[in-house]
């Protein structure tokens, strides 16, 4: 059986319960992952300033939900913003700060959709990671991000079709093949969570 060679990002139980009492109780979904090279370089070793991710789905005010996609991407890859927590930082600070250089945008959180715990394989080791997903609505319109160094654009889709955006990053090929299938689960559960009234 592998080895834990990290030590998880914790999840703080307490921390997960207080979000649910305010933004609705989330799902949670635990995925072991087979790496390859790249995604071992990019997500197999533990970041001892880091203790996971938000993930945030954030309905325009024309209803559709918000994708962009990065400079560093070797083509457009459009996908649902992702932003750092820091160690020592909470979950719903993280959230609102990312949100803000990742969009310039006021929002306001309508659902905590999910937790997702990854549990990234590479031969005899596992490293572990950690997805909050939360489901947001724009109070504002454009986009004003403070990290123009690393976002290279936007656009939105009609929120049904994000399994579609799903289907498309499991289809990535070549070194974002395991990425990609890592990328998609988020757009998984923001898609089922939306097709069984989670959202409304």
């Amino acid at each position: 059986m592998p080895s834990q060679s990290a030590v998880a990002p914790l999840i703080d139980q307490s921390e997960v319960q207080a979000l649910a009492s305010k933004y609705g109780q989330p799902l949670c979904r635990r995925h072991c992952i087979e790496t390859d090279a790249y995604l071992r370089s990019y997500r197999g070793n533990a970041d001892p300033n880091r203790r996971g991710e938000v993930v945030f789905a954030i309905r325009q005010i024309n209803g559709e939900i918000l994708l962009h996609t990065k400079h560093r991407y070797e083509k457009p890859i459009y996908r649902l913003p992702t932003g750092r927590i820091e160690r020592g930082e909470s979950v719903e600070r993280a959230l609102f700060r990312e949100i803000a250089e990742e969009t310039g945008q006021r929002v306001q959180v309508c659902r905590f959709l999910g937790v997702l715990d990854c549990h990234f394989i590479n031969g005899s080791s596992i490293n572990s990671f950690v997805s909050y997903v939360f489901y947001l609505q724009s109070l504002s319109e454009g986009f004003s991000p403070t990290d123009t160094d690393e976002i290279a654009g936007f656009r939105t889709v009609p929120a049904q079709e994000l399994g579609l955006v799903a289907e498309e990053l499991r289809s990535l090929d070549s070194f974002r093949r395991c990425w990609g299938y890592w990328r998609s689960l988020s757009h998984d559960l923001v898609h089922s969570a939306l097709a069984c009234g989670r959202l409304a």
